[in-house]
């Protein structure tokens, strides 16, 4: 066999060594363009698919979201209405119940009369100072004439009468039916004693003529029925001394009464008649 040459074994080194570092040469750049081939398919597909549909669905999140946030806003506006509906419900069952309970203390001060409670029905809007409607009549035992107290004191005169119900024309009307005989009781056990002719729109009041012109009377004094005429009893509140009219010889003539607070607001009543009505 013959033998390489020194010369030859050099250059075939020589050779493989070339030969190596050019192949590998070779496979850094075929993996150089791939990467770079890869990276452009990348961003090629992120900007034209990925990047969108990312976006479009961020956008239906968003929208979703929105919604659902007005969803929860109208829910809880709803709420907080119910809420303050509640709130004036209870305040007005509330208020209803405190009306009852007085109007029994005031019951309870009048053993000897007849008594017949009731609720209002109805009240004319336009004329709300001149009429109410109430849920008791004639079987009940309801009379005309008879005296209509809230819980605070005497509101009206029944004016007709029903089976079932009664009209009460308020002691605030113009066309008040009858006279009311009315008493004030002074601190030394005597009694003053006058007629509520009407009620006054200019003094906001009931004008009293005054049996006794030289009796003295000041404002804030009670005055209450004198059971004098009448289908009802004495001592029954209706209001107090607000204003008095004095004629030339500084004697004291009229009388203006202040009506109970509640006149322009109640729900319930009492029907009170002198004990004598069956």
């Amino acid at each position: 066999m013959k033998r390489f040459t020194r010369l030859q074994r050099i250059l075939l080194i020589a050779n493989i060594v070339l030969l190596v570092i050019g192949c590998a040469m070779l496979g850094l750049r075929q993996n150089a363009l791939s990467n770079m081939g890869y990276s452009a398919w990348t961003y090629i597909k992120y900007g034209l698919i990925d990047y969108p549909l990312t976006s479009l669905t961020n956008v239906f999140n968003d929208l979703s979201n929105l919604w659902h946030v007005y969803e929860d806003n109208q829910y809880l506006n709803e709420e907080l209405a119910m809420q303050k509906s509640y709130k004036t419900l209870y305040e007005e069952e509330r208020n209803r119940n405190k009306e009852l309970e007085e109007l029994a203390e005031l019951n309870g001060t009048l053993e000897d009369a007849t008594k017949i409670t009731a609720h209002v029905l109805e009240r004319d809007t336009e004329a709300w100072d001149q009429t109410v409607t109430i849920s008791a009549g004639s079987s009940q035992g309801v009379q005309e004439n008879m005296i209509v107290c809230t819980s605070q004191g005497a509101v009206g005169l029944i004016e007709e009468v029903q089976s079932a119900t009664s009209t009460v024309r308020l002691l605030t009307s113009e066309d008040l039916i009858n006279d009311i005989a009315i008493s004030i009781a002074l601190e030394d056990g005597t009694t003053i004693e006058g007629v509520l002719e009407r009620y006054d729109t200019s003094h906001r009041a009931y004008r009293v003529s005054l049996f006794d012109n030289e009796a003295t009377v000041t404002q804030g004094q009670e005055v209450s029925t004198s059971g004098r005429g009448g289908n009802y009893p004495s001592g029954i509140y209706l209001g107090q001394v607000s204003d008095m009219e004095t004629n030339d010889d500084a004697i004291i003539s009229t009388i203006y009464v202040k009506p109970v607070s509640n006149i322009s607001s109640f729900n319930y009543v009492t029907v009170i008649g002198s004990g004598r009505v069956e």
